[in-house]
């Protein structure tokens, strides 16, 4: 594999195709869309109509004083925040596997004294019928803030409400509108309701891209996200198809002054 790194831009390639492109200069939070198949299939959504600040395959958080998921102010008295591009470090750019470390300042827009400063790992390579992804995330923690759920997060029948900050990804509508479409967690097949708020270390949505008339069924992709840590599960296959893990998604945490939160995450994105 090789990397082809702008300002704007690095772009991950296997040969002729492009595996994704993680985007450096976005104003709130950098971001990987698009994310493709090795076929050439794109898997993820940046910016749709229903949730703007739904960008690919992304990483951010929530505190009680600043928003960095949503990139707007949905509360009184909340600022908004953003993760500032520091610098590339550490770029491997070509042979089987080729990434970089990213230095970012989690701030607000209108304070230049970071809350977080995060050295996040990115690295790809292709395998067989997929491309796979590690995204490791460090956050040193330089002020005591509490990370908080969303007003909206998912309510379940038995009262628990599961959130959706940390890794998320926001996948093709028709992954799991068009039909045919599957979750698994560590192994078994599970509905989506009785996915969500569970703890796993391997979930895999495996999704149909809309065909064009008279072809049916579609090509199909699978999309697995594995983790070494213990963060709950949000997943939605209706009315848009989103998975996502973190920190915060089970229960509001606190965090302390020097305190480091550190998640490692691979995402498997395979042809079927």
């Amino acid at each position: 594999m090789r990397l082809q790194i702008s300002d704007e831009c690095v772009e991950f390639y296997s040969g002729g195709v492009l595996a994704g492109r993680y985007n450096i200069s976005h104003s709130l939070k950098p971001f990987l869309h698009p994310l493709n198949t090795p076929a050439g299939y794109t898997v993820s959504q940046a910016s749709p109509h229903d949730h703007r600040h739904h960008k690919g395959l992304m990483y951010a958080l929530r505190t009680g004083e600043i928003n960095f998921w949503e990139e707007v102010s949905t509360i009184a008295g909340e600022a908004v925040g953003r993760q500032r591009h520091v610098e590339l470090l550490n770029v491997a750019s070509d042979g089987e596997e080729v990434g970089f470390t990213e230095t970012l300042a989690w701030e607000s827009v209108d304070v230049t004294e970071p809350i977080f400063l995060e050295n996040r790992t990115l690295r790809a390579r292709h395998v067989g019928n997929a491309f796979v992804w590690t995204w490791v995330t460090r956050i040193t923690v330089r002020r005591n803030c509490h990370l908080i759920k969303s007003q909206w997060s998912w309510a379940l029948p038995d009262g628990r409400r599961i959130n959706y900050h940390g890794l998320g990804l926001r996948l093709v509508r028709s992954f799991g509108c068009t039909g045919g479409h599957t979750l698994t967690l560590d192994g078994r097949e599970i509905s989506f309701l009785e996915a969500m708020g569970q703890i796993a270390r391997q979930v895999t949505f495996r999704g149909t891209f809309d065909p064009v008339w008279p072809q049916w069924p579609g090509p199909q992709a699978a999309v697995t996200f594995e983790q070494e840590q213990r963060n709950g599960l949000f997943v939605l296959e209706s009315p848009f198809s989103f998975m996502g893990l973190g920190p915060s998604n089970l229960e509001e945490i606190d965090v302390c002054t020097g305190e480091v939160l550190e998640e490692t995450y691979h995402i498997r994105v395979a042809d079927v």
